[in-house]
This record gives C-alpha cells, sequence and structure tokens, in this order.
C-alpha cells in the first residue's frame, strides 16, 4: 500500500515549484525593478510559511508583519525557502488524522484572533504560495523571461511519479513554451494597444477623485494611508473611507501622471505594467507587495465606477 499521503505530496510538490521558479528567477536583469518585486512576492510567502509553521507547532515566530523590511538576495531566499519546504514535508510525514483535524487557536499579525485544523492551516499555505507563484510567472512574461513548466500538481504527480501514474519517465510539457501561452499576447504589443485606447481627454483631478471616492465607498480600508501624487497635477490621498486632495505624508506614495491613474482605473493600464515601464513608482515596494490585493480590488471598483 502507497504509504505517502496526498499532503506530503502536496508539499513535495510545493517544494519542486518553489525550487523551479526560483531558478527561473535569475533571469531577471540585477538591477530590474521586477527583479526585487518577484523577491519581495516570494519572501511574503516565506514569512507566512513561518509564521504558520510556528502557529502549527505552537512556537513563536518572532514575526509582526508578513512582508520583510528588507529584500533578501535570490541567493538567501532561495536557501530559505528549501529549508522551510523540506520542514514542512517533514513535518506532515508524521501526522495521522486526529492530529490534522485538532484546531488551534494563534494570532494573526494584525493581532486578531484565528482558530483553524492543522489540516486547514496546511491547505492555505500550498494554496497561498501557488498563487503568488502565479504572479510571478505573469511577471517573467511581462519581461520576455520563459516561466518554468506550468505550476500544476497533475503534471508533478505524473512526473514525479511517472511509473506508478502509467507514465514513460519524461519531463512535464511546458504549456509556456517561448515565455508565453498561445492566447498571451507579447507584452509590447498589449502596451501599445493601451496606450492607443488610453483616449485622448485628460480627465481633470475632480473627475478621477470622485471615481476614487465611489470605489472607496463603505469598503474596508487598505489598513494603510495611501497618497497618488500626480506628477504636478494634484495628489489624491486615502485614510480609511476618507478620499481628499491634501498633501500629506502618507505610509505608501504612488507617484504616477493623472493620465496614467486614469488608464489604469479605466483596465487600460496594468499596474505591474506601468510600474516595469517606470510610469508607477512606490515609495515602499514591500508595503506595497502586502497591499495588492487590496489595491487590486480599489482599482476593480473604480472601473465598475467608470
Amino acid at each position: 500500500m502507497d504509504q505517502v499521503s496526498t499532503l506530503e505530496r502536496l508539499f513535495r510538490y510545493k517544494a519542486a515549484a518553489n525550487g523551479d521558479i526560483l531558478a527561473a528567477m535569475r533571469h531577471f536583469a540585477d538591477a530590474s525593478p521586477a527583479r526585487e518585486i518577484a523577491i519581495r512576492v516570494l519572501s511574503h510567502t516565506y514569512v507566512v510559511d513561518r509564521i504558520f509553521a510556528a502557529n502549527l507547532t505552537g512556537g513563536e515566530h518572532g514575526y509582526t508583519a508578513a512582508n520583510l523590511s528588507r529584500a533578501p538576495s535570490l541567493e538567501e531566499l532561495s536557501a530559505a525557502i528549501e529549508t522551510s519546504d523540506q520542514w514542512y514535508i517533514d513535518y506532515v510525514s508524521r501526522l495521522d488524522g486526529t492530529q490534522l483535524a485538532e484546531r488551534i487557536d494563534f494570532a494573526f499579525t494584525d493581532g486578531e484572533p484565528g482558530r483553524m485544523s492543522r489540516e486547514e492551516m496546511l491547505l492555505h499555505v500550498t494554496m497561498h504560495g501557488g498563487s503568488h507563484r502565479g504572479q510571478v510567472g505573469w511577471l517573467m512574461m511581462e519581461n520576455s523571461i520563459t516561466p518554468p513548466a506550468d505550476d500544476r500538481f497533475t503534471s508533478y504527480l505524473h512526473s514525479a511519479e511517472a511509473t506508478t501514474r502509467r507514465r514513460a519517465a519524461t519531463p512535464p510539457k511546458n504549456d509556456f513554451a517561448g515565455g508565453r501561452s498561445n492566447n498571451l499576447r507579447p507584452a509590447s504589443h498589449a502596451a501599445d494597444e493601451r496606450a492607443a485606447n488610453a483616449g485622448n481627454a485628460r480627465a481633470p483631478l475632480d473627475e478621477l477623485t470622485e471615481s476614487m471616492k465611489t470605489a472607496v465607498g463603505t469598503a474596508p480600508g487598505l489598513g494603510k494611508t495611501l497618497k497618488f501624487d500626480l506628477k504636478g497635477d494634484g495628489f489624491i490621498y486615502l485614510d480609511s473611507g476618507v478620499v481628499t486632495n491634501e498633501d500629506k505624508p502618507a505610509e505608501l506614495t504612488l507617484t504616477v501622471s493623472l493620465e496614467d491613474l486614469k488608464a489604469i482605473s479605466q483596465g487600460q493600464l496594468a499596474p505591474i505594467t506601468a510600474m516595469m515601464s517606470g510610469r508607477l513608482s512606490l515609495s515602499d515596494m514591500g508595503l506595497a507587495a502586502g497591499l495588492q490585493g487590496k489595491l487590486q480590488a480599489l482599482f476593480a471598483r473604480m472601473r465598475s465606477a467608470c
């Protein structure tokens, strides 16, 4: 009887997928902003992994946030993730059904209480890492770098256990041949289209501010103060649910032209494309990575408000 559990297979797959994406990240230029973004995204997954490792064992993780204040080198990050992934493989291999079902009380880094079973925590760790590897893979395609072979559990199983899965021992097919799938256009073409569709009329500051107010509405705040510096055309300042045009210090400042912010809010310009082309800059890359989901939701609501 096969004694390897599905959870152990999931974590072996996670380790292999992390190794592949980290190896591919070496193709980023050393001074490329995309390299630092990719490192910060995966360092965030590492921190979350270690936080939940502590939650699983009742230990102290020592983190006050899910992002590091300083981005590690790619070599440091690779070594740390490899060690952490091996810890999880060893850990899940020793668990029985009773331990998996046990619910554990813990606190999130923001102080909010939590309660999850070991199995729920372990599944969260695997899914969380997968979503962020996908972000790094997309970032690679935006920079004409071939991502690793498709990040799928099925492909891993049929490659790692080929003989028991009715397969010849061959590497999995890369669905991103040449760095792009068949239904993706080159980033340069997409950028040209976005620029062509951005429109000729420049939105006034008050129109964009009202759109931002509608998008914020009664939704939960970002948890941080945010300022859009519109390169001489004014400011939009967000503090919880309040939107003003004040030029006040903020925890995160996004510097972008009025036209480009309008294009982003209308879905005509991807924020990551704006960043890679130098049209959008961030005052704190690590904080921006932690707020990525909330910022994406804000821009999505702005598109709906248009």
